[in-house]
């Protein structure tokens, strides 16, 4: 079994952030793009909180690419990490769900998020060169 796990949508969120980064657009502005505080946008990058499908479609525009892009880097980026880092990729748990609560008990593994994700691909990243 795999310990090290994350989610679609902390995926989703470092893929973006590349892509926001490597066209020098700051946070705050697609934020505004996207008709979001900062603080909202900074949690959907980070993968704290989980984009919509609306949110991904008007982040998709406001950075002038089709979402369809977004949802192909993130398959690609999660079966990279599934098959070179042994990463489980998966959906996020929601506290009130059944399956969140049962899982929550068996410690499954821990999820990784945020900074420690975007390590993991940037790693995988350099590797692939």
């Amino acid at each position: 079994m795999q310990d090290k796990m994350v989610s679609y949508s902390s995926i989703l969120g470092v893929v973006v952030a590349n892509k926001r980064k490597e066209l020098g657009v700051d946070q705050s502005v697609l934020a505004e793009k996207m008709g979001l505080s900062q603080a909202s946008y900074s949690r959907l990058e980070s993968g704290k909180s989980t984009f919509s499908v609306d949110q991904m479609f008007e982040c998709g525009k406001a950075l002038g690419i089709a979402p369809e892009e977004l949802f192909h880097s993130v398959v690609n980026t999660g079966k990279n990490l599934e098959e070179k880092e042994r990463v489980s990729v998966q959906a996020q748990p929601r506290g009130n769900t059944t399956k969140a609560k049962a899982d929550s008990s068996a410690k499954v593994g821990t999820f990784i998020a945020g900074a420690a994700l975007g390590a993991l691909i940037f790693g995988l990243a350099s590797k692939s060169k």
